[in-house]
């Protein structure tokens, strides 16, 4: 398990913002100084101090902004974008867990908005969940075969029949990140993803030192999610 940075934007955040609170991709929120609520902790952006002001939920995805994540998340409510990622598959969540110092821990915060987790999530299940919207909300769990056949094509393991299949977000809304992801790769902060002779969709990702370093994408073709 890695932590997966901003890569988790769209899936515990905007797939939440746009399929059921209301929102759209012009939907504005302020970048500006913003706290955890009751805390002292900073929300910072990764291109420093500076702030934006008022910017579309669309711009917010292609330029990767911390704090209009952040905000938007706290109108989605952390429970919601939780449990649209229980629906994409994602196993390694933690809903409570107490470590032996005592400590308690829940995914089920605002830190979910940038991928801060307590444990991280696979590179499987990550462009799985990527895959999930290249597929217009239709989930399918990941399977590494489809068959196994002896040398006189007698089948001997089958798994074509999946019966797991589920709608997980209106096809509208698969749409709208899809057109949003595109910005990402057009003029955004994937730009380095482009393909000459077909379009790109996705999301870079990054954690604190550049510790983790992720694009999860997808063409009218693939789904793939590099890590490094």
């Amino acid at each position: 398990v890695r932590q997966p940075g901003s890569t988790f934007k769209i899936l515990s955040t905007y797939l939440p913002a746009l399929d059921t609170a209301g929102m759209t991709l012009a939907t504005v929120q302020d970048d500006a100084p913003y706290y955890y609520p009751g805390t002292k902790r900073k929300v910072k952006n990764w291109y420093g101090n500076s702030y934006r002001g008022l910017t579309s939920l669309r711009e917010a995805m292609a330029q990767s902004m911390n704090v209009v994540a952040v905000k938007t998340l706290k109108d989605v409510s952390p429970k919601t974008g939780y449990d649209y990622l229980l629906n994409l598959g994602f196993t390694t969540l933690v809903d409570n867990y107490t470590s032996q110092d005592g400590n308690t821990y829940t995914d089920i915060s605002l830190p979910l908005a940038l991928g801060g987790l307590t444990k991280g999530v696979t590179n499987l299940e990550l462009t799985n969940g990527f895959a999930t919207i290249a597929n217009q909300g239709l989930y399918h769990p990941a399977f590494f075969y489809t068959k196994i056949v002896d040398h006189d094509g007698n089948v001997l393991l089958d798994n074509t029949t999946n019966t797991d299949t589920k709608q997980v977000m209106k096809e509208s809304t698969a749409w709208l990140l899809t057109s949003a992801m595109e910005d990402v790769v057009k003029k955004g902060t994937g730009t380095a993803c482009q393909l000459d002779n077909m379009a790109v969709a996705g999301k870079t990702g990054t954690t604190e030192a550049y510790n983790d370093l992720w694009f999860v994408g997808y063409t009218p073709y693939y789904t793939c999610a590099v890590w490094s």
